[in-house]
This record gives structure tokens, C-alpha cells and sequence, in this order.
């Protein structure tokens, strides 16, 4: 019987218009008529079948031998969202609001064919508001096109915020009208149950509504955006201190240290260390490598420097983590003091191996370069 009811006609027209339930229209003494084809329809109110309208057959004409369910489902769905649409005071629509880096123009940490860094959220606003009027078989000029819609939710006075309703019983819209740029809501019918669920509900896109045409304006935002990478930074300062474990992330690795010489930024994990993706060179590339990195472009940018690490002197005891100065024979705690060290000399060697590692990397991942002038050096 579920089945049955589905395909009866439950509604018709009266003759002034208006959409009609059976369960109301058997106590009136109105004609009612099909919404499709016109035809004159009969109040089936009996005790076995669920009450319905049937055609009244001695009315026939071409129309009514050719008013098939989903032609009656099709008209009948238009004119109960048209009846909708003008009693409801809101009809609430969702849609999804794209919020992009505010930094993805310039974006240094992702490459041409990534992902814009974006998140969504859902929006909502009242169409009554800005809407204003519901035609029936409303034709929309675009250009040299014309589009007709079943229904124009429309507003005469700002026809840019206009939407074409569309209502897929057994044909969906045209490409050409998808791709058309108008924004568009397309909603599968299959039975008067599925308009009843229409009306019920705020709109949502799902997998039987559709949006197309609907492209909000982007809106470009740091806080509605998580930052997508971490950085790692090697930072000389003015005192000749050296700290190459400053972390921070492709939004705010631009908030410079006012006492900084140099800072040099790279990409980070914390599980594998400085994200290297040349095959050819180190899988993992550890903090005390960076730092040598670091060391090795300071001298090379002209930086006031002298750090042990860079003098021909030094030797690292890697069994028990500590540097020695060979010169001296003694225990280094603070590598700066080579500062003040009449014996420093400084070690081409360790400078030019480092940069050779830096170029190398650079052709395979981003690398920043910040001197104390304020200018990044690419």
C-alpha cells in the first residue's frame, strides 16, 4: 500500500490557484484540476484505497493521455515550493564559506601544484531577505542565452542575488546550464513525500540537492586558517649567541627578532627533523646540521661571526656530546666565546662543505634568508 500511495495524486488545483489536499478538498464543493495537464480531476474518497484525485476521464484530450505521475509530480513540486515560498517568512539556506591563508599569495613553503591552504565553514543567511519574489517558468537572460527555470527566486531590484530552483524528477539540468554561472539549486523529487522534506528542512547541499553557480567571495584570514607547516629556524644574534631550534610556522616565521644578525628558516618535523626531499642527499637532516648550515651563511652573508664550530681548532667528541678546542685542550661550553679568542681561525673547509649541502637542498625545498637589513634573500 506504501507503494500504492506513492504514486496517487494527493493535491490538485482549485480554481483559483491553489494547491489542494485531498483530505481538505472532499469537504468542498470546488472543481479541482490536475497541475500538469489541466484536466478536470475526481475526489477519490472511498473506504479501501487511501483517498486520491483521479483524472476524469470525460475530459480527455491529448494532455491528459499524456499526464504521466512524474509529469503531475514535476508541476505539482513547483507550485507547492512556489506556495512556499511566497507564505514562509524564512527559508533558510546553508552554504559552505571558503576561508584562505591571508599569506597563500606569497607563499613560499608550498609549490605551484599544492592545495590551497583553506578551510570551510558552514554559513547560513535567510533568501526572504534579500529575495523577494517566486516565478513559474521564469526565462533568465545571460548574454546571448536564455535559460528557463521552473521556478526564479528572484528580487528585480538586485538581480545578481536572483536563484534558479530546479526540480529533478526524471532529467537533470542541462550542462550548459551548470556551467551558465547562475546560481542554481537543483532538488531531486521522487515522490510528494520528497517536497514535503524540502519545505521541513533548511536547505543543505547533500546527495539530493545540489549547488550550482554558488562561489562566495573567498575570504582571506589568518586565524580561521591553520598554519599547514612547521618551520625551524637558525637565529644569530647581535651578541654573537647562536640558537638553531626556534620553532614556528609558515604564518608567523616573519615576526623578526629585533636582536637578530641572520635568521635562516626551513621546514620541519619533529619525528625526522629538517624535511629534505632530495633522495640524494640525507633522509634526515638533524638540528646540529642545520646549525652548522646556519654557521656557513652568516660567514657567507657577511655577518659578524666567530663560533668555535667554524675554527679549523675545534673537534667534537661525539661519544660524549662536547667540544673540544684542539689548540687549547680544553672543554668549549659555549661556543661563542670565539668571539674573544686570539686563536680563532676561521675553517674554509667546514664553510664551503656546508654551503655546497645548502645549494644542494635548496633545489629541492624552500630555504629563507633574513638579514638584519629586513630584506630576504632568495
Amino acid at each position: 500500500m506504501k507503494d500504492e500511495y506513492r504514486m496517487e495524486q494527493h493535491y490538485a488545483v482549485s480554481a483559483s490557484g491553489l494547491l489542494v489536499h485531498i483530505a481538505k478538498a472532499h469537504l468542498s464543493n470546488e472543481d479541482f484540476y490536475c497541475p500538469h495537464c489541466k484536466c478536470r480531476m475526481l475526489k477519490k474518497c472511498g473506504t479501501i484505497r487511501s483517498w486520491h484525485f483521479a483524472h476524469d476521464y470525460r475530459y480527455q484530450n491529448e494532455n491528459v493521455c499524456n499526464c504521466s505521475y512524474e509529469s503531475y509530480l514535476h508541476a505539482y513540486a513547483k507550485l507547492r515550493l512556489k506556495q512556499w515560498f511566497d507564505e514562509s517568512p524564512q527559508i533558510i539556506l546553508h552554504y559552505q564559506q571558503k576561508y584562505v591563508c591571508k599569506f597563500q599569495k606569497n607563499c613560499k613553503w608550498i609549490d605551484n601544484h599544492s592545495d590551497v591552504c583553506c578551510t570551510f565553514k558552514d554559513k547560513s543567511y535567510n533568501v526572504k531577505k534579500c529575495l523577494t519574489q517566486c516565478l513559474v517558468e521564469e526565462n533568465v537572460k545571460l548574454g546571448d542565452n536564455s535559460f528557463r527555470a521552473d521556478l526564479l527566486w528572484s528580487n528585480p531590484k538586485n538581480p545578481q542575488s536572483n536563484i534558479l530552483i530546479e526540480i529533478k524528477v526524471t532529467h537533470e539540468c542541462t550542462q550548459k546550464k551548470k556551467d551558465s554561472n547562475l546560481r542554481i539549486i537543483e532538488f531531486d523529487v521522487h515522490s510528494e513525500e520528497d517536497v514535503d522534506t524540502i519545505i521541513n528542512n533548511e536547505i543543505r547541499e547533500s546527495d539530493t540537492v545540489r549547488f550550482y553557480g554558488f562561489n562566495p567571495k573567498l575570504i582571506f584570514s589568518e586565524k580561521s586558517v591553520l598554519p599547514k607547516f612547521e618551520l625551524v629556524k637558525f637565529v644569530l644574534y647581535k651578541n654573537n649567541s647562536v640558537f638553531a631550534r626556534s620553532l614556528c610556522n609558515c604564518q608567523n616565521y616573519q615576526n623578526r627578532r629585533s636582536q637578530a644578525q641572520l635568521e635562516v628558516t626551513v621546514k620541519y618535523d619533529s619525528n625526522i627533523g629538517i624535511i629534505n626531499n632530495a633522495s640524494s642527499l640525507y633522509s634526515e637532516i638533524s638540528i646540529g646540521r642545520f646549525y652548522n648550515w646556519g654557521l656557513a651563511i652568516a660567514n657567507n652573508q657577511h655577518c659578524q661571526i666567530r663560533n668555535c664550530y667554524m675554527c679549523s681548532a675545534h673537534k667534537y667528541d661525539y661519544e660524549n656530546e662536547c667540544l673540544y678546542c684542539n689548540m687549547k685542550n680544553i672543554k668549549i661550553d659555549n661556543p661563542k666565546i670565539a668571539s674573544i679568542c686570539e686563536t680563532f681561525h676561521l675553517n674554509d673547509e667546514f664553510c664551503y662543505k656546508n654551503l655546497e649541502e645548502v645549494k644542494h637542498y635548496a633545489q629541492f625545498n624552500p630555504i629563507d634568508i633574513w638579514k638584519n637589513s629586513h630584506k630576504t634573500i632568495k
